[in-house]
Parts: structure tokens; C-alpha cells; sequence
């Protein structure tokens, strides 16, 4: 068996009781545990959650912290953080590919924000993520994302497998021929706050 190099992390909405997204997590976790950890049996996601206590109302993201061989898990009260402002960073070789619970080289990115709320992530010219989040863009009634996201967040990947939103290689010169953006991921969902793309300095 492989071990895992770094445990990993998931995050999930529990929105009243209600678990969000289970199937695109569980494929997530069962590839990261395959390709990372060696891991052949598939991990039932929804099975692990129906035994233990959460909250049955309000709004939390459901934090699994896990590798090979123990999954812990926690309850976070959620409250969407106010986005003013966003700094373009770039950094040519991160790579984040895997959810890992290590992310050092994103927070040292982070601490360039200066006075923006995150960052945006630029890797050899081509938009990637903010820290936490994937980003879309809207131009007239359609929405873009990057081609090449440092995470193929679940957010993300639901609303590519329906169509609503379509990857485009996207540079940094390209960010003024769209009109707005929003930033999802596991707990902000399609209907995200939408903010003009005046709000992402270079």
C-alpha cells in the first residue's frame, strides 16, 4: 500500500440537515485515495456521514480531514466572507491538484492581497483560482471558467457536467472583455454573489 505524503481535506455543505454534493465529494476522495494512496476500495461517503451527529439546521461546512487510514471530521459554523477587492498574484509552478490540507504555498500567496479580501492565482499567464475558490466570468448571458483551475472544485465540475458554464483558456489581458464574475465552490453555490471584474487589480 502507498501511503498518503500529506492527509487530505474535503469540504462540505451541510445546509438544515442536508448534506450538498455527496456524489461529486465521494468521487473526489475515492480518486484522490486511489491515485495518492494506493487505495482500491471505494470509500461510501454518505455511509460515513449517516453515522455520525451533525447539526440539523442552519448552515455549516462539514471539514474531513482523511488519508488511507482515518477520516476525522468537524462541524463549522459558515458565513460567506465580503469580496471588495481581489489581487492578481501569479506564481508559475504551484500546482494543486489534489485537495491536500497542506497549503502553505497558497497562504504565502495569499499574504500578497495587500489591502484586497484574496487573491487570484495566475500560473505561466493563464488564470487559475483565488485561494479558496474557483472563479467564473460572465460575458452577455454566458459563463466562462479556466481551463486549467489549480482545483477542479466540485462546484465546479457540477455545473460544467450541465452545461452551465464552459472552460476557455483565459489570460490575465482577457479578464477586461468580461463583464462580471462570481467565485464558488463547496458552500457558495451557482447563485454566489455576482461582482464586476473592476473589483480584480493587477
Amino acid at each position: 500500500m502507498i501511503k498518503c505524503m500529506s492527509l487530505l481535506i474535503e469540504s462540505i455543505k451541510l445546509f438544515n440537515g442536508e448534506f450538498k454534493n455527496l456524489f461529486y465529494h465521494e468521487q473526489r476522495m475515492n480518486k484522490s485515495l486511489h491515485f495518492l494512496c494506493g487505495m482500491e476500495e471505494h470509500f461510501e461517503l454518505e455511509e460515513f456521514l449517516g453515522k455520525v451527529e451533525y447539526p440539523k439546521e442552519g448552515l455549516y461546512k462539514c471539514r474531513l480531514l482523511y488519508d488511507e487510514n482515518s477520516t476525522e471530521v468537524e462541524f463549522l459554523p459558515y458565513e460567506p466572507k465580503p469580496i471588495n477587492s481581489i489581487r492578481i498574484v501569479e506564481h508559475d509552478r504551484i500546482n494543486y491538484e489534489y485537495k491536500y490540507s497542506n497549503r502553505k504555498l497558497i497562504n504565502r500567496l495569499f499574504e500578497l492581497r495587500e489591502e484586497c479580501d484574496d487573491i487570484l492565482i495566475v500560473r505561466k499567464g493563464r488564470v487559475t483560482d483565488t485561494s479558496f475558490c474557483n472563479i467564473v466570468f460572465r460575458k452577455g448571458t454566458r459563463w466562462f471558467t479556466p481551463f486549467s483551475p489549480l482545483l477542479k472544485g466540485t462546484q465546479r465540475t457540477k455545473l460544467l457536467e450541465h452545461d452551465l458554464i464552459i472552460q476557455e483558456d483565459i489570460t490575465v489581458d482577457d479578464i477586461s472583455s468580461f463583464e462580471t464574475f462570481k467565485l464558488i465552490n463547496a458552500m457558495l453555490e451557482f447563485d454566489a454573489p455576482e461582482h464586476n471584474v473592476s473589483k480584480i487589480i493587477k
